[in-house]
């Protein structure tokens, strides 16, 4: 048996569409896409778009991750331009609008998947942890901790109750460890890992000889392309001051976002200084 995990698309459809040629060639039993296939980047629709054909035709399955839920938001709330902190999450709103406001089956995407392996154990797949889709485990996230983020405290001693295999995603950076009796595997982004890391990509898992085995796979993709789609796209001009931000976190494979977020959000909220200067000042030091 074998499964393929993609993740954290962020609306790159040059490399999703590089990972899924990748997956085709390995034919695997099932495909699972494990959340934010939209947002950040600037082709969402499409992505969400090709996602969808994928699961009419292929049988790819798909979770929700938070960003679906950023963008769905806006179908239940007036959007106010004049609140600071719209306007920092004013990309998200941009990719609603992108979406046309056809965001309900976005939002009804399942938190999480279990698929049965041969012999019955469990593999499951959820976008972040199942205390929630931002609750990202770590590479150095202690093992007590990880427990209770796959199963909870009532299984700490062997990791979640019958799950072989726990597949997340969310922060964008790939590991597989073993914690207790559980394959822990992060399939990291195909379409913005940003940890040095420009290649997208995914997690294959393999049941062999009474075993599940887990491997990270780099699939090169067309970058010239995807930069030109975010200047094409309208991302760059009508995304917001920190669309910006997140062009440049792709660009450079290095997360930033976090950083200005400590450094300058509270002063935007209080009114102390403009988005657009505290974006322009940022991005002048990096």
């Amino acid at each position: 048996m074998k499964i393929a995990v993609l993740s954290d698309i962020h609306g790159n459809l040059p490399a999703l569409t590089a990972v899924a040629d990748h997956i085709a060639g390995w034919q695997p039993d099932q495909v699972v896409v494990n959340g934010d296939i939209v947002n950040r980047g600037p082709l969402s629709r499409p992505c969400w778009q090709f996602v969808q054909e994928r699961q009419t035709s292929d049988g790819w399955l798909a979770t929700r991750g938070n960003h679906e839920d950023y963008v769905a938001a806006h179908a239940r709330a007036l959007p106010n331009p004049a609140d600071p902190l719209f306007q920092i999450n004013y990309l998200s709103y941009w990719t609603f609008q992108q979406l046309n406001g056809e965001v309900e089956t976005l939002a009804n995407l399942p938190d999480s998947l279990t698929l049965a392996g041969p012999n019955g154990s469990q593999v499951r797949i959820c976008h972040a942890s199942l205390r929630g889709n931002r609750d990202g485990i770590w590479p150095f996230t202690s093992d007590e901790a990880v427990r209770e983020q796959i199963g909870g405290r009532e299984d700490t001693a062997q990791g979640a109750a019958g799950t072989a295999v726990f597949v997340t995603g969310h922060i964008h950076q790939s590991f597989i460890r073993r914690v207790g009796d559980t394959l822990v595997v992060n399939a990291g982004s195909a379409g913005q890992h940003c940890y040095g890391e420009t290649r997208a990509t995914y997690a294959q898992l393999t049941w062999h000889k009474g075993v599940w085995r887990a491997e990270i796979v780099y699939v090169p993709y067309d970058m010239a392309r995807t930069e030109q789609d975010f200047h094409e796209s309208g991302y760059l001009a009508e995304a917001g001051a920190v669309a910006r931000l997140i062009f440049h976190e792709w660009r450079l494979a290095t997360p930033i976002l976090y950083d200005w977020i400590r450094q300058y959000q509270s002063g935007v909220l209080t009114g102390e200084v403009t988005l657009e200067t505290a974006v322009s000042t940022f991005l002048s030091q990096i």
